[in-house]
């Protein structure tokens, strides 16, 4: 995972940097900071365990823990260990929400698996405002940019 380190990014250039990435690699941009704080806010009480994350500048997805409330900032998701540390909403390709969530230690043991009710996250989506989602065979996955 290519995360920014100090050295590689400095800080105060990664918004610079994630618009250029943008701009070259979608059409069509969802969700603004406004709307993925709303979004994390409405879905917190679930307690949403885990989460696939897609970075626009990365090539791979991740597996890791939801965000919680708490970790909201204006611009940015806090220090909340997700992808390595504090991130910019714009910086978020996808997240999907799995319904079948999967315990790092015991992947390959099924009965160690969790539910995660995606029926009452597209409820509370549907509710709240208009997002891109899309199901797929994991479960809802929510678009910043496509």
């Amino acid at each position: 995972m290519q995360l920014y380190a100090i050295g590689k990014i400095m800080p105060a250039r990664i918004e610079e940097h994630l618009k250029k990435v943008i701009r070259k690699r979608f059409s069509a941009s969802y969700m603004s900071n406004a709307k993925w704080r709303k979004l994390f806010t409405a879905l917190d009480p679930l307690k949403i365990e885990q989460a696939y994350w897609k970075f626009v500048d990365l090539d791979d997805e991740f597996r890791d823990r939801f965000v919680e409330k708490e970790d909201l900032m204006e611009k940015f998701v806090g220090d909340c260990g997700v992808g390595g540390g504090p991130f910019a909403y714009r910086r978020i390709e996808w997240v999907e929400i799995p319904k079948i969530g999967k315990n790092p230690m015991y992947e390959n043991v099924p009965h160690m698996n969790f539910e995660q009710d995606i029926t009452k996250v597209q409820r509370i989506l549907d509710e709240i405002g208009c997002f891109e989602t899309e199901q797929t065979a994991r479960g809802i996955r929510i678009y910043g940019h496509k």
